[in-house]
């Protein structure tokens, strides 16, 4: 186990592709007495690899929120428990949104001392999303079929044709929607690179637009009709996936790696503002949903991606998961027993977990584990979900550690393979 996880700190072509991880790892700076001041160079890199485990940290509990989300949307739709399950999933919402900040804030600060040209740029990142995005989607278009009750195989043209559709729009699992944004923004990067040095001066106002953007998609998503006509229909349907409905979370990640020892220290400098802030944020997106809502009764509106009343939420939220896992850094390298190894392996794990945790749900499903729940806790949705989350999450990890002793790992689990028998 550590030793995949020591290869891909060493490797930056190995991370998953949700969330590229960090630059490659220097050896600590010196601080003994007498030893040699530290380079400018040293000192850069040690930070950056302080701020790769922030965002390991982030990553981790953002994947670990997908699972959340999906496991509580699944088991709790009783009129009696939909409000408070759908403000759940509202919340869960900063899932999405918060990986496309992480995984530009650790391209950004993992390519900027050491730029690449375009097409090595792509040759080197695109394998890490496409070939785990066409077999998952494979994956899910027999096992959909082969688990899933109720639903059989068609014909051989309509399943190839369904498979050919999938692998288009990401609809082949609810999940896989993500890798089509994370292909979008390694196609997008170089440009956003070549934008951050030219604007380098006027970087509040590309925050400025990009917030622009991204709250114009919401309001035409969340208010405005949808479009007659089947083809503008179905461009409609799927423009949700684009990096525009993203926007201001493309240029908030970059933008705090593009200046990240400024954004650190003035996160430090004011945390109970943040905080504070963060907090305000949350009451007023979750007051709002209370007001749109009624115990059993719950508009389709209230708890879409794309409301702008979560975004002061989906920002506030942000940075105080961020601070969090500032604060856990902070305790990391002091040297205090918080976890830090269990956080480096669940990073190796965390796009495996994402990948495969439908498979997990549809299979407890079939075995009626969730009747079983109900059977168990008939009134208490708070245990019926905190157990499946717990069951979801062990299978998950049971089922991503078999993989990644397989020589498929890389292709399923967007990691090196980690060999059965440690080699003597």
């Amino acid at each position: 186990m550590q030793q995949g996880a020591a290869r891909t700190a060493a490797d930056p072509d190995t991370n998953d592709p949700a969330a590229v991880a960090s630059s490659t790892a220097r050896p600590p700076v010196s601080t003994r007495p007498g030893a040699p001041a530290q380079t400018a160079a040293s000192s850069r890199a040690a930070t950056t690899r302080s701020r790769a485990h922030t965002a390991d940290l982030v990553r981790v509990l953002l994947f670990t929120g997908v699972v959340v989300a999906h496991s509580i949307h699944g088991i709790n739709t009783a009129p009696d428990v939909v409000r408070a399950s759908n403000l759940a999933g509202t919340l869960l919402h900063l899932t999405r949104y918060g990986f496309v900040a992480v995984t530009l804030f650790v391209l950004v600060l993992s390519t900027r001392d050491r730029p690449m040209a375009p097409r090595t740029f792509w040759r080197r990142r695109f394998g890490l999303v496409v070939w785990p995005y066409l077999l998952w989607t494979l994956i899910y278009s027999v096992t959909d079929h082969l688990v899933i009750q109720g639903n059989p195989f068609g014909s051989p043209s309509q399943f190839v044709g369904d498979l050919a559709l999938n692998m288009i729009d990401g609809e082949g699992k609810y999940q896989l929607y993500f890798l089509l944004i994370s292909m979008q923004i390694y196609l997008a990067f170089p440009a956003i690179a070549w934008l951050l040095r030219r604007t380098e001066n006027r970087h509040w106002a590309v925050l400025g637009a990009a917030a622009a953007i991204q709250l114009t998609m919401f309001v035409v998503y969340q208010y405005l009709p949808r479009p007659g006509g089947e083809f503008w229909f179905q461009v409609y349907e799927n423009l949700w996936k684009t990096l525009p409905m993203y926007a201001l979370f493309v240029a908030i990640g970059a933008l705090a790696a593009y200046h990240h020892e400024a954004v650190e220290r003035w996160l430090r400098d004011h945390v109970v503002g943040v905080i504070a802030a963060g907090l305000v944020g949350t009451s007023i997106s979750v007051g709002a949903y209370l007001l749109a809502t009624s115990p059993g009764h719950v508009p389709l509106q209230s708890n879409t991606p794309w409301n702008p009343a979560t975004l002061p939420w989906l920002l506030g939220g942000l940075a105080l998961l961020w601070l969090a896992a500032m604060g856990w850094d902070d305790l990391r390298a002091a040297g205090r027993p918080v976890g830090a190894k269990v956080v480096s392996a669940a990073t190796v794990r965390a796009f495996g977990v994402f990948a495969v945790h439908p498979l997990i749900l549809d299979i407890l499903a079939r075995l009626g584990f969730m009747g079983a729940l109900f059977d168990w806790f008939p009134n208490s949705a708070v245990l019926r979900s905190i157990l499946l989350v717990v069951v979801t999450l062990t299978l998950s990890l049971v089922l991503v550690d078999l993989l990644l002793r397989t020589p498929l790992s890389r292709w399923l689990v967007a990691r090196p393979r980690i060999p059965v028998r440690k080699s003597d």
